[in-house]
């Protein structure tokens, strides 16, 4: 039952499409022309895109650039004042001890990974 029904919607969809396929030759070579324009027109936006992108993306790279300078020079000026303040807690340790602590020791065994 279902195959037969199949069937006959597949007919009916061949028969509607050769009667369409006889259409005015004036109306398929329009649209031909109008399928080519927008072909040609999407091909010219494709290209466009791209070389925009190609002239964008150098600027792009100089913001980011610029941008990755400014944050390493805040993390070492942030990095500078932590030393300062640890030189100069260390000196006022070492003022009150009187002397400097060196605690030795020896590697027994170091895994080589």
């Amino acid at each position: 039952m279902f195959n037969s029904s199949f069937r006959q919607q597949a007919a009916a969809w061949q028969q509607q499409f050769s009667r369409r396929q006889h259409g005015n030759l004036l109306q398929r070579l329009l649209a031909w022309i109008v399928l080519g324009l927008m072909l040609v027109v999407a091909a010219a936006l494709l290209l466009f895109m791209l070389l925009l992108s190609w002239l964008v993306i150098p600027f792009v790279i100089y913001r980011y650039r610029k941008k990755m300078q400014r944050f390493a020079d805040a993390a070492r000026q942030q990095a500078a004042q932590h030393s300062e303040g640890q030189q100069t807690q260390t000196s006022s340790q070492q003022q009150s001890n009187g002397r400097n602590r060196v605690i030795e020791g020896e590697v027994l065994h170091k895994d080589e990974r």
